[in-house]
């Protein structure tokens, strides 16, 4: 299989993004991206019926693997520079 080239950077995205915005940004097929997001722990936004769509913040945050204390450290911290 070929790797695809990332075509966005992360400051370009929409703060919601789609499969399509992942594919884009992560430089992998439509395909690919939608299966990741609807894998269990993905965060997507809840009651958005079959628009599937996340947070950028979020998405990069999992894609880190932050968990636990970490991501609560971190989401404290992006809740500070929002406010």
């Amino acid at each position: 299989m070929q790797e695809k080239k990332p075509t966005k950077n992360y400051k370009d995205l929409d703060e919601t993004i789609t499969p399509f915005d992942y594919a884009e940004w992560r430089g992998i097929g439509e395909t690919k991206a939608r299966e990741i997001f609807n894998s269990k722990d993905f965060p997507r936004i809840k009651g958005t019926g079959v628009k599937q769509l996340a947070d950028k913040r979020a998405v990069l945050l999992h894609d880190l693997g932050l968990e636990g204390e970490n991501l609560q450290t971190v989401l404290q911290e992006i809740a500070r520079q929002i406010i």
